[in-house]
């Protein structure tokens, strides 16, 4: 089961600090960013985006039996937290260009099959995400057991003080906010998140907890994350 951290970052600026840092600090064994091709559509004005969007478009014309609107796992391309940073600007900036952008992308959706969800957002279950995802947003941290004595002793500690159960050789799964087509149109209205970025995390919760609060630190947001176990204790 996974549980959420709210992060203190709703411009633009901020989300980009703390996605760099989530996949820079000594925790860290595996970053996984992935980018639908209706993004790349969607953003064929600016070149970078309109090359894949090329290539996308002949990998269609000549495989027939592509099915586009399917969850074949070559339909998202692997990304790195600059391309993702380009692609929440670009929906989320200022400009002229963003509506064309959002048209564009309203449009492949509708090429392809989908249907828009019904939701709110940042309002989904990342239990039961909406279909298709369209920037995903992946982290794996290090098993308790690979963790060293000495690097890596804030987190160790961490847990010698919780009463959190371990399971030693497990890789830490971590995932961000579900960004699909509601997010990208609608979540940052005048290039503001309404709610806090949210991140996930399986457990052990100290040791996600200390890692999440020196991102936060280390990405100058103006609060320390808000964890399950700050609820309770408000409580």
């Amino acid at each position: 089961m996974m549980t959420a951290w709210s992060f203190a970052a709703r411009l633009i600026d901020d989300v980009a600090r703390l996605l760099r840092m989530l996949g820079k600090h000594r925790y860290i064994q595996e970053v996984d960013h992935r980018l639908h091709w209706t993004v790349d559509v969607a953003l064929s004005d600016i070149p970078s985006f309109a090359a894949h969007a090329a290539k996308f478009a002949e990998r269609r014309r000549l495989s027939k039996d592509l099915d586009v609107g399917s969850r074949d796992p070559s339909l998202w391309r692997p990304v790195d937290v600059e391309e993702v940073i380009g692609v929440l600007t670009a929906f989320w900036g200022p400009g002229e260009a963003v509506e064309a952008r959002h048209e564009r992308l309203r449009k492949a959706f509708e090429e392809a099959g989908f249907s828009t969800p019904e939701h709110e957002a940042f309002e989904t279950n990342p239990e039961e995400p909406p279909f298709p995802e369209l920037v995903m947003l992946d982290w794996v941290l290090l098993p308790v057991d690979q963790l060293d004595a000495d690097r890596h002793r804030g987190a160790l500690e961490a847990l010698e003080l919780s009463e959190d159960e371990v399971s030693p050789s497990t890789p830490i799964y971590q995932e961000g906010s579900t960004i699909s087509i509601v997010e990208l149109l609608e979540g940052a209205p005048r290039g503001i998140l309404e709610e806090d970025f949210l991140i996930w995390s399986e457990g052990p919760y100290a040791y996600a907890d200390y890692v999440f609060r020196g991102v936060s630190k280390a990405a100058k947001l103006f609060e320390p994350p808000v964890g399950l176990r700050d609820f309770d204790e408000d409580d």
